[in-house]
């Protein structure tokens, strides 16, 4: 029986293994599926429309870090190498994460996640995969009560005696979780992991392939298989880190996954920026996914871009890095840049970035029902209001969506058959109040970086 009919004026269908946009249709939701894509729906239940809006499937935010988008907004953009040295992960993403997990209290805490988790929400995202230090609980606990789907991934560290590199090692024992935080995943696990199709899932979380040691890298791996878990990982984000691993494991990043068991499918390695092609093929033909998040990288300088690894075969999802948590973005900056680097307009098209950020994610997830508009598929739906000046008139959808639409065009976000967003407001919550203590937090962490030394100078606004 129909629980909720979804009309706009287009709907981007999953049609013979393509996104087709199609006119004049409307979605009927049986529960949390859809159950018919008709021209005639039902008139007697519950209907949402948007008169000239188009309707697409839900984001896979493949890579995230909620808690760092309010965190680093407006600090670590502009900053010259000088400000961060080699990594800037590690003398300054890092250090102020741990900070602000440790000097804020659990309630403000919460409320630097809610504002981050909100912009998440307001983005279009339907699914994310987030990587969190372990006493950051309240982010599965708010996904679980605002009805989001989130795959969270508490961070595994190795013990300092392990790592070689005494920044790194400092960096990594913020975890505050013991030798490796295993014992908290699995606290976490048992507690929020609803099974395969449940909206809270807890997978492994191994930071990065320089701040962990081999040991820890195949208990994870063992771990996973046993329990049928994915894993993702930092892998090859900066040359320092390859450099590392090179000189503490004597074998490149895609060796040192293969030689721990992680090269393989179910497991996602996030940036994979410094591989080589040879390695992205290996990656390719192991099965294993790449979450490209691209602008925190072009913000630095670096330029990589979804052409560069599909040229390799890969079939790449994208993430934000809580580099402003917007998917369009992401897709607009990702393809610019795929044109600008091999000076062809149609390499990385608007069909083939919408396609990574929704059905590449989806499958990277083991989630074929996810990132597809389709009978059978589960309803998670995004519908953009298209009647703004930067959207109109509209040739073709998919490529309007995907050159210039933004988060802020977003009028309706379902969730697993359950509106979440309506006329661009989540629905039950009070934003203006989560931006207000998220923000007050914000600045409490901010303050105190800068009595420990870890806030650039360089950061700071210029003053009169």
């Amino acid at each position: 029986m129909a629980s909720l009919v979804v009309k706009a004026e287009w709907t981007i269908l999953q049609t013979g293994g393509r996104q087709v946009p199609v006119r004049g249709v409307a979605l009927v939701i049986d529960g949390n599926r859809i159950a018919e894509i008709t021209e005639t729906p039902p008139s007697d239940v519950q209907t949402i429309e948007v008169k000239g809006g188009i309707a697409l499937p839900g984001f896979v935010n493949l890579h995230n870090h909620t808690i760092n988008a309010p965190l680093f907004r407006g600090i670590v953009d502009d900053l010259p190498r000088s400000a961060v040295g080699e990594s800037k992960v590690y003398s300054m993403l890092m250090p102020i994460g741990a900070l602000a997990v440790s000097h804020l209290d659990p309630d403000e805490l919460e409320a630097l996640v809610s504002l981050g988790l909100l912009e998440v929400m307001k983005s279009g995202a339907t699914t994310m995969v987030d990587q969190f230090r372990p006493r950051q609980t309240c982010i599965l606990e708010l996904a679980r009560a605002w009805g989001l789907r989130l795959y969270g991934a508490p961070y595994l560290f190795s013990p300092v005696a392990s790592i070689g590199d005494a920044t790194v090692a400092q960096a990594a024992s913020g975890s505050f979780e013991g030798e490796t935080g295993l014992d908290a995943f699995n606290q976490l696990f048992d507690r929020f992991d609803q099974g395969p199709r449940g909206l809270q899932r807890v997978i492994l979380g191994p930071h990065a392939a320089d701040s962990c040691a081999p040991q820890l890298l195949e208990s994870v791996n063992r771990l996973a298989l046993a329990r049928d878990l994915l894993v993702t990982i930092h892998l090859a984000q900066s040359q320092g880190e390859v450099d590392r691993v090179r000189r503490e494991r004597n074998m490149g990043c895609v060796d040192y996954m293969e030689s721990t068991g992680l090269l393989r499918e179910g497991v996602i390695f996030a940036h994979g920026v410094h591989l080589t092609e040879e390695e992205l093929r290996r990656v390719h033909g192991a099965g294993a996914r790449l979450a490209h998040c691209p602008t925190v990288f072009l913000r630095g300088g670096k330029a990589p871009h979804y052409a560069h690894f599909a040229r390799q075969g890969l079939a790449v999802g994208i993430g934000t890095d809580a580099e402003r948590m917007d998917i369009f973005s992401q897709m607009r900056a990702s393809g610019f840049a795929s044109k600008q680097a091999t000076g062809a307009s149609q390499a990385a098209t608007a069909a083939d970035l919408l396609r990574a950020a929704t059905v590449n994610g989806a499958d990277a997830i083991r989630r074929p029902d996810l990132g597809r508009i389709e009978v059978g598929a589960t309803a998670d739906i995004v519908i953009v209001d298209a009647n703004k000046p930067h959207l109109q008139p509209i040739n073709d959808p998919i490529r309007t969506l995907v050159w210039y639409a933004t988060a802020g065009d977003i009028d309706t976000v379902i969730v697993d058959g359950k509106p979440v967003i309506r006329s661009g407001a989540a629905l039950g919550l009070d934003e203006a109040a989560i931006i207000r203590r998220g923000a007050g937090a914000t600045r409490k962490a901010w303050d105190e970086a800068r009595k420990r030394g870890h806030f650039p100078p360089e950061a700071e606004p210029i003053r009169t």
